[in-house]
């Protein structure tokens, strides 16, 4: 038995060396590729003022490292950081063709700009939806599963745009759901919170403000641990951050009771 072994290993070695060779120097090309990107990323972000650790890993599409990149910087007097996340898979359909797998999401918080105590969410309507009427109590079997069921999707909606951790620690319930006037910020979006008097935090500066935001189906959480936004695409590019971020500080500001400036008026 030893002696087969050894009459395959010495056949056989030059094989195994070219395929332990070819890993190595595809893993090698790998991390020079990666630090190339976090050169260029990390000197790209300094420029615009930004704080920038890259994902941990050496996949790489089309010139993007895969996974999440942290950006972090001041703007407007406004401390931030934010959180992009670019995921693409190739997905073998097993037509001639192939076709991309992408999960992309771009999270931006400030600590500081939190509401002091309370909690309000709010959820961007697609196009052609309407908000249910607030506090309504649907009849019956029927109505109460109905009721539970979107329960359960604006949970998803939390947890897939926050994170499960700052989900967990929130305490709106079902009964938070909260009436907005008709109007186009009302037709806009539809709102839970546990201490109503934060909408009218939301002054008609700051509604027009999230109304221009809102086609990019912004997620918008506001309580005591900060100000939340979550974009449901990977600006991963450090301008594409400093556009984020000077959209969450004049939004911050406007929540703030700053005074409209002539940059959003």
């Amino acid at each position: 038995m030893e002696h087969a072994l050894v009459v395959l290993w010495h056949e056989y070695w030059p094989a195994v060396l070219v395929v332990l060779l070819g890993g190595y120097l595809v893993r090698r090309g790998a991390g020079k590729r990666r630090d190339a990107l976090v050169a260029r990323s990390t000197e790209a972000a300094r420029q615009q003022g930004m704080d920038y650790a890259p994902p941990r890993g050496l996949d790489a599409n089309r010139d993007v490292i895969q996974g999440t990149h942290r950006f972090g910087g001041t703007t407007r007097g406004v401390q931030w950081s934010a959180e992009v996340t670019l995921l693409t898979s190739e997905v073998d359909d097993g037509l001639v063709t192939r076709r991309n797998g992408t999960v992309a999401c771009t999270r931006w918080t400030a600590p500081g700009a939190g509401t002091g105590g309370g909690e309000l969410l709010l959820m961007a309507l697609p196009e052609g939806v309407r908000s249910p009427p607030a506090r309504a109590r649907p009849g019956g079997f029927l109505g109460g599963l109905a009721a539970k069921a979107g329960w359960v999707a604006a949970q998803a909606y939390i947890r897939l745009n926050f994170g499960n951790d700052r989900a967990s620690s929130l305490s709106i319930t079902p009964d938070d759901h909260l009436p907005l006037p008709d109007d186009a910020f009302g037709a806009a979006f539809t709102a839970f919170g546990n201490r109503p008097a934060l909408l009218q935090r939301l002054s008609p500066s700051a509604r027009e403000w999230l109304l221009k935001g809102r086609g990019d189906q912004m997620a918008f959480l506001w309580d005591a641990k900060g100000l939340s936004l979550t974009w449901p695409t990977g600006h991963v590019k450090p301008e594409e951050v400093a556009a984020s971020a000077e959209y969450g500080a004049v939004l911050a500001g406007l929540l703030g009771g700053q005074p409209d400036g002539p940059a959003w008026s």
